[in-house]
């Protein structure tokens, strides 16, 4: 058997009692682990049949090579006080296509497999039930137990082997209960992919709030552009569109990170890390390279980018966490590094100038809202979008410099 999210080991517990042979009990926080040993009173995760693993639920499912008669994701990022609009962002990769078939490939000929949720809102118990037929190619056995004093109620999703779920039918009790309790009200909702893992999200588009806020966002910014004096038109765009593309770049590789590592606080302080570190290794190549090409370093900006878009992410699930990790951060990081060469030759060239800075930062939330449009056209877009900011800084560039020479030429011949 086994269980996807066990928590502190209620769910082990059970399946002990019940006579499960052998466990694996995958949990992502350890601190839930610790709890779970020091404190189930059942004591489930000391028994010889259980093997505990410390991973998330995608990693694990993507690298075992271990076969279950029974596969069980015991309310894994359940929220039952989720909105539409407070968890929009959530980047969920269980509950994606691509997840739940790299399961099924762990679950044997006459395996059964069950999802356990706590459905509130119609369209996510519909894309749910959806997932599943399309994954497993007919319709679960879904049924809601009933609300008591000792938890909430919940929602179960059946799949798998039919003969098996047609034999355990046969007992009229179950049968009499499921018959009781499958009156789920569901609607339909676009399936969720790792490219759109969007689970809170009832369909690809960009919402009305997003919309709105990202709108007086920006109005605010030019408002208060406006009252220092600086024109539109006299913005250093190239640091605009630096600042735009790093932004966008680094939300997408976060995106990305969690599908490969889970997505946690702490894989983000480790990408967000990285990414710093790769800015400071471009910063020590121009200290002892400067005159190093910015040509050069736009050339490795379109390649990564390009190689990012290309290489499917499946491709990253090495066993080893070692090798996952190097690779992972060499295919997706690395346009941030030459986008540190560019930005730091052309930030020393204008004599460290504090509007090309603040040019700079006012690309960076442009870039931010644009991650919005993940949303709608799918995280892979976004590099793309990226790849286009960083064309635009190109071209800002060498339209400024001819500018900046004849300014500056009227001084020279004083």
């Amino acid at each position: 058997m086994l269980i996807l999210g066990s928590g502190m080991g209620n769910d082990v517990a059970a399946a002990l009692r019940n006579g499960a042979g052998r466990i694996t009990a995958v949990e992502i926080d350890p601190l839930i682990l610790k709890l779970g040993r020091e404190r189930h009173f059942e004591r489930p995760y000391s028994s010889p049949r259980v093997q505990v693993v410390l991973d998330d639920a995608r990693s694990y499912v993507q690298n075992s090579k271990d076969r279950f008669d029974l596969i069980v994701f015991s309310l894994l990022d359940s929220h039952t006080t989720s909105s539409y609009y407070t968890n929009i962002r959530i980047d969920n990769y269980v509950y994606t296509l691509e997840a739940l078939k790299a399961a099924k490939q762990l679950l044997k000929t006459d395996g059964v497999f069950i999802i356990k949720f706590q459905a509130e809102t119609p369209w996510i118990a519909g894309r749910l039930r959806g997932l599943l037929e399309a994954v497993f190619g007919h319709p679960p056995l879904q049924l809601r137990t009933e609300e008591s004093f000792y938890g909430t109620n919940g929602t179960f999703y059946v799949a798998g082997s039919e003969s098996r779920i047609a034999r355990a039918m046969a007992n009229p009790e179950l049968a009499r209960f499921v018959a009781d309790h499958s009156k789920i009200k569901t609607q339909k909702a676009a399936l969720t992919t790792d490219d759109w893992p969007y689970f809170y999200q009832r369909e690809p588009g960009l919402p009305v709030p997003v919309i709105v806020i990202s709108g007086a966002l920006v109005l605010l910014c030019w408002l208060f552009l406006r009252r220092t004096g600086t024109a539109l038109r006299s913005m250093r765009w190239h640091f605009f569109f630096l600042g735009a593309g790093f932004l966008l770049l680094e939300a997408q590789i976060i995106s990305k990170m969690a599908l490969l590592f889970g997505t946690t606080w702490v894989v983000n302080s480790i990408v967000i890390a990285g990414l710093l570190l790769l800015i400071v290794a471009a910063n020590f190549l121009v200290e002892f390279q400067r005159e190093f090409p910015v040509g050069w370093a736009y050339a490795g900006i379109f390649l990564t980018i390009l190689a990012s878009y290309l290489v499917p992410l499946e491709k990253f699930f090495y066993g080893s966490l070692m090798a996952k990790m190097l690779v992972a951060t060499l295919v997706l990081c690395l346009p941030v590094f030459f986008a540190g060469i560019v930005f730091i030759r052309s930030f020393a060239k204008t004599g460290f100038r504090a509007e090309a800075l603040g040019a700079n930062l006012f690309g960076g939330l442009v870039g931010g809202l644009l991650e919005s449009l993940s949303l709608w056209t799918g995280i892979r877009s976004l590099v793309i979008v990226a790849g286009l900011l960083y064309l635009a800084s190109w071209i800002a560039l060498g339209a400024e410099q001819p500018v900046r020479e004849i300014a500056l030429q009227p001084a020279q011949d004083a």
